[in-house]
């Protein structure tokens, strides 16, 4: 979630405020209080217009998609080192070619793998990362999505491809680009959640991997059916919704006892059945972002065809809130700064603690400008990514830039 530049001093001067307890009427070492529940309603892309779609173009794996890469990873310059966190310090970590680490116009948010979608953390034959995407306002279309899909069968080489994202019409004879902000995503079996924007009625995207449509017109700067075939911006794959969660009304992004808007998400398969968990992202530090969960039913999907209710729902005192994880009841959460390194907290409802580094200490020990998280069981390791770009880091008088890495779950706070 990106920090407007009109709020970056006046936000930093917050967070530290709220972090540092006895300073402010809520503290980041408050542990979590139960809230009120909110209900999700599922609605389905018509199964006959996947089908057109499906028989109209070349329907791939994302095996396919995967070992058809586009552009190599790299390794980290020193300023995107600078961009990882000091305790727990990663133990992996990669970053982008070029032109993805300085892009304007596209921005990380979301991450998830393979270790969420099988049970062997494989997804067939391959290590996969998937790393969420949203477009800026430099290109024209803010909030289309698309996703970064990392074979990380050479952890290191790792190599991707971006895939759009779209949503089918009612007959599938043609498809739109999905909006979505893309903060958090969740993979589980061949379904693809991913949360959808603030301030609508709309709260997770559903995408399958049985639903990856190979274009048959790669030129055309357009999406849908075109003279040519079908295209999706010069992009060689996209990924079809097959629908989609609203909340009870629609929500807000301004008020922290309203609907809430999910800011990110994660899988959580230390529950049975194993759930999606999300949390809410407020700028504003007088508001307190809020924490549910929600069971999986059949299909890997949430547990009803209707109306899913959560299961449980929590008020979190730690501000700017990007990521969240769940795992064995406590949860932990991703806080952003606006000019230090984030930080990464661990909470029940009975405690709140974070990791602390340097001399004085501080809490300040994250990466800078965090933002999703994700874990992989198979591998131990929890996964996130860091949002600014080199050149956005140099325009603030910062060092860091975009990085994807992974720490391992038992180094984090307790």
């Amino acid at each position: 979630m990106r920090i407007p530049r009109v709020l970056l001093l006046v936000l930093a001067v917050a967070a530290g405020a709220l972090a540092i307890p006895g300073t402010a009427s809520a503290a980041y070492s408050d542990p979590l209080t139960t809230t009120t529940k909110q209900s999700l309603v599922w609605h389905a892309t018509p199964a006959a217009a996947l089908t057109a779609l499906d028989n109209a173009l070349p329907n791939v794996s994302l095996n396919t998609v995967v070992n058809d890469p586009s552009y190599p990873t790299t390794g980290c310059t020193a300023a995107e080192k600078a961009a990882l966190p000091k305790a727990p310090a990663a133990t992996t970590s990669f970053c982008w070619d070029t032109d993805r680490a300085n892009s304007a116009t596209w921005v990380p948010q979301g991450i998830t793998t393979s270790g969420d979608a099988d049970d062997d953390g494989m997804w067939g034959a391959d290590k996969i990362i998937l790393s969420g995407w949203h477009s800026g306002d430099a290109l024209g279309r803010y909030d289309d999505a698309r996703i970064m899909a990392v074979n990380y069968d050479k952890p290191a080489a790792p190599t991707n491809r971006m895939v759009y994202l779209a949503v089918p019409n009612s007959t599938g004879s043609s498809f739109t680009a999905a909006k979505a902000h893309m903060g958090g995503m969740a993979w589980y079996g061949d379904k693809i959640y991913v949360t959808a924007v603030g301030n609508t009625s709309t709260a997770i995207r559903v995408f399958s991997t049985k639903h990856i449509l190979q274009m048959t017109d790669t030129t055309s700067n357009a999406i849908g059916k075109t003279s040519a075939g079908y295209a999706a911006y010069t992009y060689k794959y996209a990924m079809m919704q097959i629908g989609y969660y609203t909340y009870a009304g629609t929500c807000s992004m301004q008020s922290d006892t309203g609907v809430p808007c999910f800011s990110s998400m994660s899988l959580d398969r230390t529950t049975s059945p194993a759930s999606i968990v999300t949390t809410e992202y407020f700028a504003d530090q007088s508001l307190h972002g809020r924490l549910y969960r929600y069971p999986t039913g059949a299909d890997y999907l949430l547990a009803s065809s209707g109306t899913t209710a959560a299961t449980e729902a929590f008020r979190s005192s730690v501000g700017n809130m990007q990521g969240v994880l769940s795992h064995n009841g406590k949860w932990y959460v991703s806080h952003s700064s606006a000019t230090l390194n984030g930080q990464l907290w661990a909470q029940t409802t009975t405690a709140s603690s974070s990791s602390s580094c340097g001399s004085p200490a501080t809490t300040a020990c994250w990466a800078v400008h965090p933002e999703a998280l994700t874990y992989d069981w198979s591998t131990g390791l929890v996964w996130s990514q860091s949002e600014w770009s080199t050149t956005d880091c140099s325009a603030q008088g910062q060092t860091c830039g975009r990085s994807v890495f992974a720490v391992p779950l038992s180094s984090l706070p307790v």
